[in-house]
């Protein structure tokens, strides 16, 4: 008898451990799937209206061309746009920093919109989690091409949930099925435009690559779909066009520096500036070196600053021979200092900076307020830090005028001279202000929907769930709710913060699984635990960071194996846990 429980208990423990070795494959498979998922979300914010991702996105908060500027480019840019005869499909505006090649993408695709001929947009941008990856691009433009083009709204959005339903889809399948089969049964022969801006502000290579060929393959078969592309000379970028034949526009340059008196600068200086002297306006303009860039930080510093006098005695001592790189960040170093008025306030500041710059989304004042509850001067320093940062109303999201800033901020000691910011650290502190802020609000049943002698009720069971949990919420909550674990993952991640981490997953990790599920975000769930979970793994060297590890892992593969019934009813999560818990 001895010996036949002893087979038992060795078949058992056999079993067993292939059903968690097969768990486990599963995650892995899960983990490194080369594919695109696309999220299930709107991106549209909870009430409908535009939300901070869809606004950067989609370009709504890019300066357009000042009337009389860029008239040659936008000239030549129309130009490509009637050309019906031409097979080149796409215009690539390629240059430095600086030059203003948003603000010629984001005013075409306002003209083509006027006309009825803009299909869809996409602003790549280091604002935004959504807009430094491909992997919301499709979706994100074929929601903009219904909208542009109500006539294929219906077609798009059964595509949309033809291929949410299938998980995983390749880039190159979304591309087709969502833009350029749709765009393809628009009747007429009048051209339509994709506009895209900064790619090279997506993070990967691989993307932009990816995204590339897929448009090179597949344009061809829409002979009447057109792409304006902008980004820096990233040498992949350029790989990938030099040798097309549908590339247009490759040898167009907007910074022509053989032209000294900058005529597209000098007519916006003039027009901004007109409070102080000419000869001063003459001497940003000569300064500028014809970059917008240039000349568009010094009028936002002379606009919004007590200190002009001081600021034009800056800009006079910065050599015009002087790099880009230099002089951007002698203006960078400028507004920093003149917005710490108060020496003590430094840290504060800095701490401010740090949320604006590590933020997988823009975050008002009024939400960095509540992130960082002993901070009392989060508005007055967004408000001096103007020259560097839009937009500075308490309840709009802050976005970092140009991606510049950000570089020079997290570059190096040497250039940041005392603003210097660890993205790894920032990245930690605002993990500890999330989870913070989800202590003090998650409990049991949230919104208080459970019935006593009722089924637990489906989400879609519930009036107006989405405005409820948006009213119940505030912008902080939710942000940190769709975002902690990214930062946790994201950190140089110590035993205390890990610690912290498995505190918290022990205590309202099913709270905040119901929340999401409220919210219809179980996927960030997924992808944020996913990323900790490598991380966890990597750190598993003592016997404690072996235990937080097994317990990040835990986590994650509960939302894994019941992600479906937690999407369809977030109460349920409670019963799941139930199942999962070992007796």
């Amino acid at each position: 008898m001895e010996t036949a429980w002893q087979l038992y208990s060795i078949e058992m423990k056999r079993l067993i451990a292939l059903k968690v070795k097969n768990v486990e494959d599963q995650l892995e498979a899960y983990e490194k799937a080369d594919m695109t998922a696309l999220s299930a979300r709107n991106p549209e914010d909870d009430d409908g209206m535009v939300g901070p991702d869809s606004m950067i996105a989609y370009g709504h908060r890019v300066d357009l061309c000042e009337e009389g500027t860029r008239v040659e480019i936008l000239d030549a840019i129309r130009n490509w746009a009637t050309n019906f005869t031409s097979t080149r499909q796409i215009f690539w505006l390629n240059d430095a920093a600086g030059t203003g090649k948003s603000t010629i993408a984001a005013t075409m695709a306002n003209e083509w919109s006027i006309d009825n001929r803009l299909a869809g947009r996409f602003f790549f941008s280091p604002n935004s989690r959504v807009t430094q990856t491909t992997k919301e691009f499709c979706l994100f433009v074929a929601n903009d091409i219904a909208r542009h083009q109500p006539s294929l709204a219906d077609t798009i959005q059964d595509e949309i949930r033809s291929i949410l339903s299938e998980q995983h889809v390749w880039f190159d399948v979304q591309l087709q099925r969502l833009i350029i089969d749709p765009i393809g049964k628009l009747e007429g022969d009048k051209c339509t435009f994709i506009v895209v801006d900064g790619l090279d502000n997506c993070v990967l290579s691989e993307e932009r690559v990816g995204l590339l060929n897929s448009f090179v393959r597949h344009l061809p078969s829409a002979p009447h779909l057109k792409l304006l592309l902008t980004s820096r000379p990233v040498q992949d970028i350029a790989d990938v066009l030099a040798s097309s034949p549908l590339v247009h526009g490759s040898d167009i340059q907007l910074l022509n520096i053989r032209n000294s008196h900058h005529p597209d600068v000098a007519y916006y200086v003039e027009k901004r500036l007109t409070r102080i002297s000419s000869e001063h306006r003459a001497m940003i303009i000569a300064k500028s070196g014809g970059l917008f860039l240039y000349a568009a930080t010094v009028c936002r510093m002379l606009e919004r600053s007590r200190h002009q006098t001081d600021i034009l005695k800056i800009i006079s001592d910065i050599g015009v021979t002087d790099k880009l790189e230099r002089r951007m960040d002698i203006l960078y170093l400028s507004v920093l200092k003149q917005a710490l008025i108060d020496k003590n306030a430094g840290d504060m500041m800095m701490s401010v900076l740090s949320i604006i710059i590590v933020a997988y989304q823009p975050l008002s004042s009024n939400t960095i307020s509540r992130l960082l509850p002993g901070n009392i001067y989060v508005e007055d320093f967004v408000q001096d830090l103007g020259g560097v940062l839009k937009d500075g109303h308490p309840d709009r999201p802050i976005k970092v005028l140009h991606p510049t800033f950000r570089e020079f901020i997290l570059s190096n000691e040497d250039r940041a001279n005392g603003f210097l910011l660890h993205s790894a650290q920032s990245s930690a502190a605002m993990a500890y202000a999330c989870i913070s802020t989800l202590e003090h609000m998650l409990e049991d049943d949230l919104f208080q929907l459970v019935k006593l002698g009722r089924l637990l009720p489906r989400n879609e069971d519930i009036k107006e769930a989405d405005r409820v949990v948006h009213q119940s919420t505030t912008a902080a909550e939710r942000y940190a709710s769709a975002f902690w674990a990214h930062h946790v993952a994201t950190s140089e991640m110590s035993q205390e913060l890990l610690s912290r981490v498995t505190k918290f997953l022990s205590r309202k990790y099913l709270n905040w699984v119901e929340l999401m599920s409220w919210r219809g975000s179980i996927g960030l769930c997924i992808e944020g635990l996913s990323r900790l979970r490598r991380v966890a793994i990597d750190q598993r060297g003592s016997s404690n960071n072996a235990q937080d590890s097994v317990i990040v892992r835990h986590a994650h593969q509960f939302l894994v194996q019941h992600q479906s019934m937690i999407i369809d009813s977030a109460l349920q999560t409670y019963c799941m846990a139930l199942f999962f818990t070992p007796p």
